[in-house]
Formats: structure tokens, C-alpha cells, sequence
């Protein structure tokens, strides 16, 4: 099981089944803001739609080719991140990430992504990390730049959003360049 402390109110855990009702409750709370800049959540309609994401992301995580973890806040389920997949063969994933309304604000994605970031680089021993948002969604744009990725280009319509197209931002950041931000910052990290 998956599971790590970022510090004494917040922690990652890998979605298991008993997280299905509060997830799909998570995503039914807040689903007039995430669905500005997610693509699934007109898909998720009821519990079972949140059991099979479940599902699919425990097969992914036994099939070794990612990771969805539900970011936990006093104990309660505020979101959630995840390897999209992992491409063993090149030695690089990407990461996506959303919170529930009542829970944006208070650092738990950037601090969640530094978790996520020394665990794929150190753990998993990969060499570059990649991200995409939506060019208009700025509060996401944020998180990769504070924490050191490198803005990349740009992809014209990457992204289906409902009835139209959205170009995406792509941002990368390689195992060298966060051993560099770790040793500036005086944290370690073994690569």
C-alpha cells in the first residue's frame, strides 16, 4: 500500500476502494469548478463511474505503469494526483492533479507534486517528468513553474473541454535539474 506523510495534516495515499463514496462525493461538491478545466467530469454520474476509476487505477498501479493517489487533508479526501502512465522505456511519466473546491489554497498540490516528484526521480529512478494544462488555466500554470519545470511550448488544441478545443502548456523538468533545485534549497534527494 502507498502511502506517505507530506507533513502532520496532509497525506498521499493510493485510491483504494473504501475512497470511492467520498470521491465521488469530492467530485459531485465541486463539480461546477472542475468542470471549467476536466474533461471527465460530465462522465462521472454516479458512484459506480468513480468505482471504475478506482478500479482502473488499481490495475494501473499492479500493472506498474502509474500511480493515482488521493491527497488527504485532516483526514479528509481534497483531491486527487496521479501518473498519467509511465514510459519505462524512455524513463519519463506526466503528472495531473485537481482539488475539490473547499480545498484550493492551502499548498496541498504544490506539496503533493514535491512528493511526487522526489518519488518518480528517486524511487522509480525516472528522468523527466512532464506536465500539460490548459493555456487559460492559470491557478495550475503556477504549480510546475514554482516548483522549477521549465515551460516547453505550446500544443493548439490539445484538449477537448465539453463543446470546444483548448491549447495546452507543456511543462518538463528533468532528474538533474530537481537534484539542482533540491541541493540549492539544502534539501537532499538521492537519484
Amino acid at each position: 500500500m502507498f502511502k506517505y506523510d507530506i507533513c502532520e495534516k496532509t497525506y498521499l495515499k493510493l485510491l483504494d476502494l473504501s475512497d470511492v463514496d467520498e470521491l465521488f462525493a469530492l467530485t459531485d461538491r465541486s463539480r461546477d469548478t472542475l468542470r471549467e478545466w476536466l474533461p471527465f467530469v460530465d462522465d462521472v454520474i454516479t458512484v459506480k463511474d468513480t468505482e471504475q476509476f478506482v478500479r482502473n487505477a488499481m490495475q494501473q498501479y499492479a500493472n506498474n505503469n502509474g500511480i493515482q493517489a488521493g491527497i488527504y487533508y485532516e483526514g479528509k479526501l481534497a483531491g486527487v494526483i496521479g501518473f498519467h502512465q509511465v514510459n519505462w522505456q524512455h524513463k519519463w511519466t506526466s503528472i495531473g492533479y485537481w482539488l475539490g473546491k473547499d480545498f484550493v489554497g492551502k499548498g496541498l498540490v504544490t506539496n503533493s507534486m514535491k512528493a511526487f516528484i522526489d518519488y518518480a526521480f528517486s524511487y522509480l529512478k525516472l528522468n523527466r517528468i512532464e506536465v500539460r494544462v490548459a493555456v487559460g488555466n492559470i491557478r495550475s500554470r503556477t504549480i510546475p513553474k514554482v516548483l522549477g519545470f521549465h515551460e516547453e511550448g505550446r500544443l493548439r488544441d490539445a484538449e477537448w473541454l465539453y463543446d470546444h478545443h483548448v491549447d495546452q502548456v507543456v511543462y518538463g523538468l528533468t532528474a538533474a535539474e530537481w537534484k539542482k533545485i533540491k541541493s540549492i534549497k539544502g534539501e537532499t534527494v538521492a537519484l
